[in-house]
C-alpha cells in the first residue's frame, strides 16, 4: 500500500491524504458517540416489593438549581430499568419508596431508601412528578397538592466522565449498592 502511495503521481497526494484524514476523524467520532451511549444510570430492585424511585440532577446552565423527577416503577425480584437514556450525568441525588404492605397481621411497613442522613431536600409528588428546585430560593410547594420535601442521597460521582453506574435496591429491604463500569 504504501509502496503504491509514494509511486503515485504527487498531485494526487493530497486528495489521497485528505481521504485518509476524514477516514481517522470519522473513525474518531462514532468511537466518541458509542464510548457515550454506553454510559446509563440503571436502577435495579432485588426487593421483594415494588419499589418507585425518583432522581434529582442539577439543571443545566443554572447555579443551585436542580430537578426532581419521578416515578420510575421497578418490580420486584430483580426488575431493572434505565432512568433516563437521555440524561448524561456525572453525579445525581436519589429516594425511592415502597408503598405500605403488611408483614405480618396486623403489622405494615413502607421502606424507604435516600432519606436517611440526606444531603439535599427535593419535592417529590403522589403521582408522575417533574419540578425544579431552586435551592437559593425558600422551598416553596410546587402547586400540587400531594407533593412533599424529602431528602436525597448523592450518588458517588464520576470525575472525568459520564456516570455508567447500576444502583441496587438490595433484596434485605435496607441496603442500596451502587456498581461502575470499569472506567469508574
Amino acid at each position: 500500500m504504501w509502496r503504491d502511495f509514494i509511486q503515485m503521481d504527487p498531485s494526487r497526494w493530497g486528495a489521497v491524504m485528505s481521504t485518509f484524514v476524514r477516514s481517522v476523524l470519522l473513525s474518531f467520532l462514532v468511537a466518541t458517540c458509542a464510548e457515550r451511549a454506553e454510559a446509563a444510570i440503571k436502577i435495579c430492585n432485588q426487593f421483594s416489593q415494588t419499589v418507585y424511585f425518583a432522581m434529582a440532577y442539577a439543571q443545566p446552565g443554572f447555579d443551585n438549581s436542580y430537578i426532581s423527577r419521578g416515578w420510575l416503577v421497578l418490580s420486584p425480584n430483580g426488575g431493572c430499568d434505565q432512568f433516563d437514556s437521555a440524561l448524561h450525568l456525572s453525579v445525581f441525588w436519589y429516594y425511592a419508596e415502597t408503598n405500605q404492605y403488611t408483614v405480618r397481621k396486623h403489622v405494615k411497613n413502607i421502606n424507604m431508601w435516600g432519606n436517611v442522613r440526606p444531603d439535599k431536600q427535593f419535592w417529590i409528588a403522589t403521582n408522575s412528578f417533574n419540578f425544579i428546585n431552586n435551592l437559593n430560593e425558600r422551598q416553596s410547594s410546587p402547586g400540587d397538592p400531594g407533593a412533599r420535601l424529602v431528602g436525597f442521597t448523592r450518588s458517588v460521582e464520576s470525575k472525568d466522565s459520564e456516570l455508567d453506574e447500576t444502583l441496587t435496591i438490595e433484596a434485605d429491604g435496607i441496603n442500596v449498592s451502587q456498581s461502575f463500569s470499569s472506567g469508574q
